[in-house]
């Protein structure tokens, strides 16, 4: 059964842009398995304090499991300030052949090269048929408008959240104000040699769900 999955990358403090948009923070983060700078002789001739043991990157540069994300993703939905942040980037669109979605009340109904936009007035109902239509995953890329509101519809089954090692201070935070509060359930955690953390959470059972109460 095709799954919503939010995926997403955000700050220790929870942003997952800075005020006006940008992203030039996550491109920060090194490849595990890299070369270090450097470092200069310690002049005490004490040796230095050992660091965390480079991931093995066995001859392929890590992309931290997007490539098989991706390969199991057949539609991407995202807010209309999200795509339009994407194509400012000046790089050609990173979902080509993937079914997109784009939620805009001013451009519901039409059509580009890329995505079909539509005004969301029946997000739940998309969603359903969007599952029933192919075998493979929803990619919730964002906003944190649109999380909000697929929250407050119950529509998200898991989340991969992947927090990078930098304090942002102030941004666009990944769940935004009035946000309802949602019970998850931790399955899975990753740290890597880069100081970043890969979380996956799903949604808490409740009463009634597989026995459990």
């Amino acid at each position: 059964m095709p799954e919503v999955i939010l995926y997403v990358a955000a700050s220790v403090d929870g942003y997952i842009a800075r005020p006006d948009g940008s992203v030039d923070w996550l491109e920060t983060l090194p490849e595990p398995g890299s070369e270090p700078e450097s470092e200069p002789e310690p002049e005490s001739g004490l040796e230095p304090e050992p660091g965390p043991e480079p991931e093995p990157a066995g001859g392929q540069v890590e992309d931290y499991g997007y490539g098989e994300f991706i390969a199991g993703v057949g539609v991407v939905l995202m807010g209309r300030v999200t795509y339009e942040q994407i194509l400012s980037f000046g790089v050609d669109y990173p979902y080509p052949g993937t079914a997109g979605y784009v939620f805009s009340r001013n451009r519901a109904w039409e059509q580009d090269d890329n995505v079909r936009f539509v005004d969301g007035d029946d997000i739940g109902g998309l969603v359903a048929r969007l599952k029933a239509e192919q075998d493979k995953n929803l990619w919730l890329v964002g906003g944190g408008q649109l999380v909000r509101e697929f929250l407050r519809l119950d529509l998200i089954d898991r989340i991969e959240l992947f927090i990078l090692p930098i304090i942002l201070g102030e941004g666009i935070p990944l769940f935004p104000p009035a946000t309802p509060q949602r019970d998850l359930t931790l399955t899975d955690c990753r740290a890597y040699a880069t100081g970043m953390a890969q979380l996956t959470y799903r949604r808490a059972p409740v009463q009634g769900d597989s026995g459990v109460v």
